[in-house]
């Protein structure tokens, strides 16, 4: 059975649909998807906002993952608003 994860650029608001493997991680995904160049550092981010960078991308069928920079400078999910 194929497991297709969305990935948006959260810089470029592109999409790219990616088939994901078994036992591979949601980062993997992303670096053998071509999205990021490779060497770039970034993460990945669900629709709440929480990092998911290590936990197994078939977790995330038919779902669209943020790919944006490392950190809290991640565009995508909710997050609260700076005072």
């Amino acid at each position: 059975m194929t497991t297709v994860v969305n990935f948006r650029n959260a810089l470029t608001d592109t999409h790219q649909q990616v088939e994901v493997q078994p036992g591979q991680t949601v980062q993997q995904a992303v670096e053998g998807s071509g999205l990021i160049a490779a060497g770039n550092r970034f993460s990945v981010r669900d629709k709440d906002g929480q990092v998911v960078d290590n936990r197994a991308a078939t977790d995330f069928g038919g779902l669209t993952l943020s790919v944006g920079l490392q950190g809290d400078d991640v565009v995508g999910g909710a997050r609260p608003a700076r005072r």
